[in-house]
C-alpha cells in the first residue's frame, strides 16, 4: 500500500474522531527519564527514544495552519484498559501558540512490553478566531479491542528508537511517523540524544520504528 492510501485511512480516522470534539486530549504529560531514574531502572526497564515536532505547519490540508499538540500510548494488552484509564505514555506540546518548528528529542523509561497509540490531537486554524481540534482516541484507534493505529515494543535493558512524529498535510492534517533516512542520518540523530541525555548508554540503540499502516511507511535501516 502506498503512502497516499495510508493518509486516506488516517484521514477517515480523524474525520470520525473529531465529530463533536471541541477540546484536545487532557492527560498529564509523562516526564522524560532522569539520570536517577535511568540508573535505578536500566536493567529492568527499556528506554524509548523519539522526536516530536510541535511546530505549526502552514497551509496544511486546506487549513491556514495545523499543529500537533498531544500524543498518548497505552501499554497492552488492551483488554486490561478501561475507557477512562490513564495512558502509559503521554506527550504534550509545550505551547499551543509559540513553538519552534523543529524536532524535540525525548527519552522515556518504560516497563517492557508492547505499546499502542491510544490518542492524539491536532489543532487546526483557518483564522485567528476560527480554531478547532482533530482528536482521535481509543474509540477510533482500537477496533474490537485490538489496536489499529500502530504499536511499538520495548525490551528490558534496551534503548530503542521508535521514530519522529509530526504531521502530514497532503489531504486533511493527520499524524505521521517519519524516520531518519540511512545510517548516517540515524547516527546524527543519536548524537543529539546523547547530547541531551548524556547519562543514557547509547552504544547499542535499536532502530525499531513505531509499526503502523495508518500513520507511516515501513522502513528498515540498512547497517
Amino acid at each position: 500500500m502506498n503512502r497516499n492510501n495510508y493518509i486516506l485511512i488516517a484521514m477517515s480516522v480523524l474525520v470520525s474522531a473529531c465529530a463533536g470534539v471541541t477540546q484536545p486530549v487532557k492527560m498529564q504529560a509523562t516526564s522524560v527519564v532522569t539520570e536517577e531514574i535511568y540508573a535505578n531502572t536500566k536493567s529492568t526497564n527499556g528506554v524509548a527514544l523519539l522526536d516530536v515536532n510541535w511546530g505549526r505547519w502552514w497551509g496544511c490540508g486546506g487549513h491556514e495552519n495545523a499543529q500537533l499538540i498531544s500524543l498518548a500510548f497505552d501499554k497492552l494488552p488492551a483488554n486490561t484498559i478501561s475507557s477512562e484509564a490513564e495512558p502509559a505514555l503521554v506527550l504534550h506540546s509545550p505551547s499551543r501558540l509559540a513553538v519552534d518548528p523543529q524536532f524535540t528529542n525525548y527519552a522515556f523509561s518504560l516497563t517492557p512490553g508492547e505499546y499502542a497509540i491510544s490518542a492524539f490531537s491536532i489543532k487546526v486554524a483557518d483564522s485567528v478566531s476560527k480554531v478547532g481540534f482533530l482528536t482521535a482516541e481509543r474509540d477510533t484507534l482500537y477496533s474490537k479491542g485490538k489496536p489499529i493505529g500502530g504499536t511499538f515494543t520495548v525490551k528490558p535493558g534496551e534503548v530503542v528508537f521508535i521514530g519522529n512524529f509530526f504531521l502530514d498535510c497532503t489531504y486533511s492534517p493527520t499524524l505521521w511517523r517519519y524516520h531518519p533516512d540511512g545510517k548516517e542520518a540515524f547516527e546524527s540523530q543519536l548524537a543529539e540524544y546523547a547530547n541531551r541525555f548524556p547519562y543514557i548508554d547509547m552504544t547499542d540503540v535499536q532502530f525499531r520504528l513505531f509499526n503502523t499502516e495508518q500513520f507511516g511507511n515501513s522502513y528498515e535501516l540498512i547497517q
